[in-house]
């Protein structure tokens, strides 16, 4: 029962991780369009 308790923890943890990963990921990204109109500033 224990080590079960133990992987849902680490389950919870990694799922956390990539979520918050993603989230950023779709944060920072930018469309093509917007990207070279800053670079070309």
């Amino acid at each position: 029962m224990n080590r079960l308790i133990e992987l849902t923890g680490w389950v919870v943890l990694v799922i956390s991780v990539i979520l918050l990963g993603v989230a950023s990921h779709i944060d920072n990204y930018q469309p093509p369009e917007q990207t070279t109109a800053v670079q070309k500033k």
